[in-house]
């Protein structure tokens, strides 16, 4: 199936639910899917559960989908976000005093706060020695969370350029972090 097939029905003209191009779908899709929806949430389970709901939501609604892929990522995007909204209980349930043992802190000592700022105040120094339109298309994507195509709009540019801007901005910073990796330890 290409980009613009419909996904969960067959090429009958009455567009009838198809179980198999669905499970097509599902099979081709899932792996590329996790691990955007792990990138968005940092958790593994989470993203699971995202993407199923994702699915659950194709399958009972019946939609079709004419630009599957587009669809897809946009679904979980939006379905991350609405997962960093909703808050999250941190309640502990310990038995015993063993268990309570097992619990590390992971709350940032001074010293790697003080290290973490330092890092970062030294990347954003190294961004902003980016060409000044290079600069502006790598914070909208990494920062503001645009895709592709939104950047390209807003900007008046083709998607390829933005693609351009990005590699290049990334190839800039790996060159530079790698140059100076003893400020990044």
């Amino acid at each position: 199936m290409g980009e613009n097939n419909t996904a969960g029905f067959n090429d009958n003209k009455e567009q009838e639910f198809d179980e198999k191009s669905f499970e097509d779908l599902y099979r081709r899709m899932y792996p590329t899917l996790i691990k955007y929806a792990i990138y968005l949430v940092k958790d593994i389970e989470d993203a699971q559960l995202i993407l199923n709901d994702v699915f659950i939501s194709i399958w009972k609604n019946g939609t079709i989908l004419t630009n599957e892929k587009a669809y897809l990522f946009r679904a979980i995007k939006n379905a991350a976000n609405n997962y960093h909204k909703i808050p999250k209980a941190n309640f502990w349930h310990i038995d015993s005093e063993e268990e309570a043992a097992e619990i590390i802190d992971l709350k940032e000592t001074p010293v790697q706060a003080f290290e973490n700022k330092d890092q970062s105040r030294i990347l954003y120094a190294l961004i902003d020695q980016m060409p000044e339109r290079r600069r502006l298309i790598f914070y909208m994507y990494r920062i503001d969370g645009f895709s592709y195509k939104e950047i390209a709009t807003l900007l008046e540019i083709s998607v390829r350029t933005v693609e351009d801007h990005l590699v290049k901005g990334f190839q800039f910073l790996q060159q530079k972090v790698l140059k100076n990796k003893s400020e990044f330890r």
